[in-house]
This record gives C-alpha cells, structure tokens and sequence, in this order.
C-alpha cells in the first residue's frame, strides 16, 4: 500500500540540501533507501540531479484543460532578474556544472527577449545547461537565434489537444506545427525536444504521435510523454483505468515499430519515470538498450565518472578511454551493434546508411493529494524556489504557498522583501495570497466555475 504525505508533511517539506563533496551523494542515498538504486540505475551514480525547472514567469498565453499551474498564478508578478540568477547560483552550489536548467514558467517567451537572454548567459558563463520550456507560440525564428547565440542549448516544445488550439481537432493536425517548430529550433542550432501530455482525449493516437517522432528522429533529440495527473487548475480531472504506463508504452511501440524496453535504464523513480532509447535508419527503428545486462555491465566501468543525463558524447567519450583497458566488453558491445545495425537493414539501404538516436520518456506525475513519500524523497525533477530545490510534485501541489512567498532581497543598508502579490520591494515580508483573481485573468476550472455562476445569474434575473 502507497505511503502518501499528509497535508501537513507536503506544507512542510524541506527543499533538498546539497553542495557537499560528493553533489551526488544525496540522491543516491535516497534511491537506496526507497529501493531504486538498481545496477541499470543513472540518478545519482552519474548524476546528482536530472534536471531543475527556473520558473521565470507564471503567466501563460494558453488555458490548457490539463494545467499544473495555481488558480492564482496568473497573479503573480514576475521574478526579478537579480532573483533569477541569484537562483541559477543556487541549483549550481547544489548540483554543481554541467546541470541542466530548463527554463520555464508559465510561458517564459512572455518575458522580455533581454531578460532570457541574460539568464542563458548566465547559465553558460556558470558551466551549465539550458533548455527553454515553451509552448512555441511566441518562440519566433529570431528569437530563438537570439537566445542561441546567448548561450541556449535547447528548446523543448509543448503540442499537444490539451492546449485546445483553434483549428487543430487532432493530434495528427498538430504535427504542422510540430514541424513548423522543429524548423525554427533547428534553424537557430538547437536540440529540439517534445512533451506531449497523454490523457483519454488523445490517447488512442499517441501512436501515430510516435510515427511523426520515429520519421523525423534526425531532428529530434528526446520525445516525453506526461502522463495526465490531478494537479494545478486545469478542467480535467478523472481519467479512465486504460491510462497507464504500461499502457501508453505499449501504444508508443506501435507507433516506433519496435520494442523500446523502458525498464532497461532507470532514471530515478521507476514509478515516476521510464527511460528509453531507439535508433532509427529510414523507416526502421531498433531498440537500442535490448541487452539489460549489457548495459548494467557498461554502467560498473563507468562508475567513476560523472555523467550528466543527455551527455551523449560524453558518454561516447568515456568509453573510447576504457574500453582497450576492457577487451571482453568492448568484444560485447561490438557484437551488440553489430546486431543492430542487422536489424536496421532495410532502414540502412533506404537512408543511405544514416542512423540517428532518439530517447522516448513516460514521466508519471502524481496527483496533488496523493503524493508517495518514497517517490517524493528521489526526486530527480526540481524546482528553484525561494528555500532551495523542491521535488516538482511537491511544488505543485501547493504552488500558491511557493509563488507568494516572500523573497529575499540584499540591499547595501539593510535586507528587504520583493512580493510577487504586489511586484514591490517592502521592509517587511508579505505573506498575503492575492484577494481575488479578475475574471480576465482566471483560468481553468476558476474561469470556467465563474462564467458557469455568471450565466446563472443572468438567466435569474
């Protein structure tokens, strides 16, 4: 049986502690004591965290019928930039360099270009990684090229039913504007990644969404799917028994036309996220990470060396130095290739020889009120906040509370507070929440409650 926090224990929880000697250390530990550090586990023995979300903005130019965001965050002002980087100072004293920064919100394309141009600078001059989270909209060519140039690594976009898109009924409609994306990213020399969120409304095409991934797998690096969770303000709430892992992993097979084995690699929770990796030559795809064993035997002889999560071509260059020091393994990975390649024949001759990698995700969020303490506690997905790094399902589920609260600010005479309610800067700290949410600036199941109660009303009278 689950082991869920209590209210109190979610209102309380303490942001993880880090910046010791082994930045790694924290993570690992947890994954022992929750029983997930396996031999195919990378969190923690590579890596001391996945990722950390920089909320930069909680405003949104979409209303999604899924939304992790609060009813009232559309209140509330954005951080200034000082407090932005003085947060990028924090996620690297904890985790150290190399990490990856996604920067997010909300939609941080609402922010001023300088302002996310300073913080991609910044994040590179401090030896680390970003990624932009956006729905696209407003990530223009030229923006794109601008934060490129800034120091951006990567852009990740969000296409998906759930976003209700005028004039797109299916996913398979939105693939124009999935390849219209991949062409801007591409155009600026980014990575390119998508996350699309799987819930009943798109479920039974989550296959051909795979298909669309599979043909354009040279321009795309990692494709995550987010499974629906009871979180934020978004309209939907129940789903049916049919939306599990296990389930949208068999229909992301159908669509690959190969077995992709989520199990193989662990990063982090296996209850939380499913890891896999498949390279396609033309038409045909293989999965490449089919020998489990294998892979926990390559993970042993690279246990010394600190990986990031997405570090191909370190990884490629890590095993360049250790494998003439380990005949027999690399006599294994040789026939393991070898065998791949076989099976990508057909694809070999139709692509002119070309191979390209890409990694599939199942990221299982949980519901606001029914987080698992264990799954909590070997978070390998964080969020900046004010206190320190916070497990993203934590941080949703009382948002509000994290937004609001009171953050510091150093001034030459004194400390001060900024307020994200009120967008100033006061002797004193602000605790207050914001008093009610203009019908204007409501969304999700607030906007749809007020309208509903508004037509009422009207038809009373």
């Amino acid at each position: 049986m689950a082991d869920y926090l209590t209210p109190e224990e979610i209102e309380n929880w303490v942001p993880s502690i880090g910046g010791g000697c082994d930045q790694r250390q924290p993570l690992r530990q947890a994954l022992v004591d929750c029983g997930q550090f396996s031999a195919r586990q990378t969190a923690g023995r590579f890596y001391p965290i996945a990722c950390v979300a920089l909320e930069v903005t909680q405003r949104c130019n979409l209303d999604c019928s899924l939304c992790y965001l609060s009813d009232h965050a559309e209140m509330a002002h954005d951080l200034p930039l000082d407090v932005v980087l003085r947060r990028v100072d924090m996620v690297q004293r904890h985790y150290g360099p190399k990490t990856s920064i996604q920067i997010t919100g909300g939609d941080p394309t609402l922010c001023a270009p300088e302002h996310l141009e300073a913080i991609c600078r910044y994040i590179r001059e401090r030896g680390m990684r970003s990624c932009l989270m956006t729905n696209g909209i407003r990530a223009t060519g030229d923006l794109l090229g601008r934060l490129a140039d800034a120091g951006l690594d990567d852009v990740a976009f969000h296409v998906d039913l759930t976003q209700d898109r005028r004039g797109f009924a299916t996913e398979v409609s939105l693939n124009s504007v999935r390849q219209d994306y991949i062409r801007r990213a591409r155009a600026a020399g980014l990575r390119v990644l998508f996350n699309t969120t799987v819930f009943d409304g798109n479920l039974h095409e989550v296959p051909e969404i795979a298909r669309f991934f599979r043909k354009n797998a040279s321009r795309i690096t990692l494709a995550s799917f987010q499974m629906q969770a009871d979180t934020g303000r978004g309209r939907l709430r129940d789903h049916s028994e049919n939306l599990t892992p296990e389930g949208v992993a068999a229909l992301l097979e159908e669509g690959i036309g190969a077995r992709i084995n989520l199990g193989a690699a662990a990063v982090g929770h296996t209850s939380c996220t499913q890891f896999g990796v498949v390279l396609v030559a033309g038409d045909c795809a293989v999965n490449a990470l089919d020998n489990p064993d294998l892979f926990a035997d390559v993970l042993a002889q690279m246990e010394k060396h600190e990986i990031r999560a997405g570090a191909t071509m370190k990884v490629a260059a890590t095993l360049g130095k250790l494998l003439p020091r380990r005949p027999i393994l690399a006599l294994r990975l040789a026939s393991h290739l070898g065998l791949l390649l076989w099976r990508l024949r057909r694809g070999l001759w139709s692509s002119k020889g070309r191979v390209h990698r890409m990694s599939i995700m199942i990221h299982n969020f949980m519901d606001a009120e029914k987080l698992e303490r264990d799954r909590c506690e070997s978070c390998v997905l964080m969020v900046a906040s004010e206190d320190g790094p916070i497990s993203m399902c934590v941080h949703n589920a009382r948002r509000d509370a994290h937004i609001f609260a009171p953050t510091r600010i150093e001034t030459q005479n004194a400390r001060k507070w900024w307020s994200a309610r009120t967008g100033r800067v006061t002797d004193v700290p602000d605790t207050n929440l914001p008093d009610e949410v203009p019908l204007k600036r409501m969304k999700g199941r607030q906007r749809e409650g007020a309208i509903t109660a508004r037509s009422r009303e009207e038809k009373q009278q």
